[in-house]
């Protein structure tokens, strides 16, 4: 009976990490559980990356251009270059 159960573990112990085993390491249990892992830990970075985006006491982001729109005012065109300034 004993040498039953270790044939049997060891055919359980090949089926999981035989792939490993082999070189192919894409297959292993333990690069399956790595890749989700890190699936995980990326949408959850994304989830809270969102939500911290989104509350209420944050004020809204200033455009770092120093104007507003897509055209400049040329100041001495128009003759307000004090006012402007």
């Amino acid at each position: 009976m004993k040498g039953h159960r270790l044939w049997v573990i060891a055919f359980l112990a090949f089926m999981t990490n035989g792939a490993s085993l082999l070189g192919i390491g894409q297959g292993s249990a333990g690069s399956v559980a790595r890749s989700i892992e890190a699936n995980h830990n990326i949408a959850r970075n994304i989830e809270t990356a969102k939500a911290l985006g989104l509350l209420a006491g944050n004020p809204p982001i200033k455009p770092e251009s120093g104007f507003f729109g897509p055209f400049q005012v040329d100041c001495s065109a128009i003759g307000m270059c004090e006012v402007l300034a």
